[in-house]
């Protein structure tokens, strides 16, 4: 019976131990310091949620920010397309036994932002220059852009079951923000967020064993306040942040 209870004992640390949160060191390039990123109040300034590393975990992973949208390198062997109806019935359910999402807030992680310039550069001499480039035309000086980068934390899914699991399209991880509101409930935030034309994108999958990581902006806002994150029907660990409270519905769901 001692035997019994010690081998069931034993199955349920292995059990557990396999859920550990996979929170690898994320390190970016030495040119970007931590006192230059900023902060944004704004929910759809990174509207997408593009994977940053994708694979086997390791303590420490090296790479800058990618803002890659409808395709990424790192993702060839994830995609998936045939059998399509199967797929998107999957994603459709999105009912998961083998995911885990955890957020490491302690971390700082930048994300890139880039925009126009305009102070070096009027709309008009722009809509020129892309004129110019449609037609196959070369233009005299390069179209100046600048470039900001957010203050943001990594978060990990992990898939520690036995099968892969469709976790988005393109390159974009189906992530919803829900944060509590002041009497206490649950509310979404954001559902996931989709591109407005889906010509060419694939579903991709989490194998087995692999970790995908997504960097989050670290908002401001007027509401202090719990949040978390959710893939279909499993959420993350809560953390706490900012959120403007404007963005906060008036439903619980």
């Amino acid at each position: 019976m001692k035997y019994f209870i010690r081998l069931i004992l034993l199955c349920f640390s292995i059990a557990l131990f396999s859920q550990e949160p996979y929170n690898p060191k994320y390190i970016f390039p030495k040119t970007l310091t931590i006192d230059s990123l900023q902060r944004t109040e704004d929910i759809n300034l990174f509207y997408l949620k593009p994977v940053q590393y994708i694979g086997n975990f390791q303590k420490e992973i090296s790479l800058e920010y990618a803002d890659s949208d409808r395709y990424s390198k790192i993702l060839e062997n994830n995609y998936k397309s045939k059998n399509y109806k199967d797929l998107n019935r999957e994603f459709m359910t999105r009912k998961y036994e083998n995911i885990s999402i955890f957020v490491d807030t302690t971390q700082r992680t930048p994300l890139k932002k880039t925009d126009l310039d305009t102070l070096k550069i009027s709309p008009e001499e722009y809509n020129a220059k892309m004129d110019s480039l449609y037609y196959g035309k070369q233009i005299t000086h390069p179209i100046p852009y600048i470039s900001t980068y957010y203050d943001g934390f990594p978060v990990t899914i992990h898939n520690f079951g036995n099968k892969e699991s469709i976790i988005g399209f393109g390159n974009n991880v189906v992530l919803e923000l829900e944060a509590l509101d002041k009497e206490n409930k649950w509310q979404k935030i954001y559902p996931y967020r989709y591109y407005g034309c889906g010509t060419g994108i694939h579903f991709f999958v989490l194998k087995p064993g692999e970790i995908a990581t997504v960097f989050e902006p670290r908002l401001s806002g007027d509401f202090h306040t719990r949040l978390r994150y959710r893939i279909g029907n499993i959420v993350s660990n809560l953390f706490e942040g900012n959120i403007n409270y404007q963005y906060i519905g008036t439903k619980a769901y």
